[in-house]
């Protein structure tokens, strides 16, 4: 017998394949790989919209833009139309209106997947943070001025991020940083909401690394930022990007482009700033030939032999 009496695996030698892996910046179409008999047709989809904007003058930081990841997601055999979402537009000086939240990101398959733009910081005309994907962080508390609440930050949607920062007291000069991905901005200190003064630097929500999905991908590829995405931005005083990285900006500078990057808080004196656009990784599985070859079973030398001759064998 070709097992030596043992009853095992069929021998039989094959290709390995590699998960390929697209990344889209902007606005298109995105079409599937040619099906191999190893690949389901299906893909893990990760998408994320654009951060939220920070209000000017102190204003608070923007939250991230919704990160949405969705395995075994099937792909149709036409083009799915893609729309990339863009960061959120910047509050003026002196301090007003204008700052707005992110545009949310869609992947328009048959089952279409929907990831919610950043909400924007808080600003003069509305201190509270915005909702959305990351909310936004709250603009330095003011008990004179009508609109927004004490607390002053912005919810995240269930399962694409988290909530803002809270906002300083009245006078403290604090703006809340934005929420991320992986963990709430963190608070301006003190607050009105009871919490303890927070320790510069006031830093936006953890982002959160693609890195467990691409463990079988076909090298090379290229993804944005090394796959950190979707990170709050820093707050007010002394606010930076939260530790990792993740595309959320330092207090006074933009979001990263196609990170979904939370805008860092607004200078005084000076404009908000934007958030960061976002972007949509496709992972399709098994798709991409290796020259690597897979051969289970219990195999003798001499079958081994025959195999290395006809180039079956690595």
């Amino acid at each position: 017998m070709a097992n030596g009496g043992i009853i095992g695996p069929l021998q039989v030698v094959s290709n390995i394949y590699k998960d390929k892996v697209t990344a889209i910046t902007g606005d298109g179409n995105f079409c599937k790989a040619t099906a191999n008999p190893e690949a389901p047709g299906n893909a893990t989809v990760i998408l994320i919209a654009g951060g939220g904007g920070s209000g000017g003058d102190n204003g608070g930081a923007g939250g991230a833009g919704g990160m949405l990841i969705t395995e075994n997601h099937p792909l149709p055999g036409s083009a799915v139309p893609v729309t990339i979402g863009a960061g959120g537009a910047a509050g003026g000086h002196p301090s007003g209106s204008g700052t707005a939240n992110g545009a949310n990101s869609v992947f328009g398959s048959a089952t279409p997947l929907t990831a919610t733009g950043g909400g924007r910081g808080g600003q003069a005309s509305c201190r509270c943070g915005a909702d959305g994907g990351s909310g936004g962080g709250g603009m330095e508390w003011n008990e004179a001025t009508p609109t927004g609440g004490a607390c002053g930050y912005g919810a995240g949607t269930a399962g694409q991020g988290n909530a803002g920062g809270p906002a300083g007291s009245r006078g403290s000069g604090g703006a809340g940083a934005g929420g991320g991905k992986g963990g709430v901005g963190t608070a301006a200190g003190p607050t009105t909401c009871g919490q303890p003064t927070s320790p510069a630097p006031i830093t936006g929500g953890q982002g959160s690394s693609i890195s467990p999905y691409l463990t079988n991908a076909a090298s090379p590829y290229t993804i944005p930022a090394c796959g950190v995405y979707a990170g709050g931005g820093g707050g007010n005083p002394g606010g930076v990007a939260h530790p990792g990285g993740g595309g959320g900006g330092n207090k006074g500078a933009n979001g990263t482009a196609n990170t979904g990057g939370g805008a860092g808080g607004g200078n005084g004196n000076t404009g908000g700033n934007v958030g960061g656009s976002g972007l949509a990784v496709v992972i399709e599985a098994e798709q991409t030939e290796t020259d690597d070859k897979k051969a289970p079973g219990m195999w003798t030398l001499n079958e081994h032999y025959i195999q290395v001759k006809l180039d079956n064998w690595t």
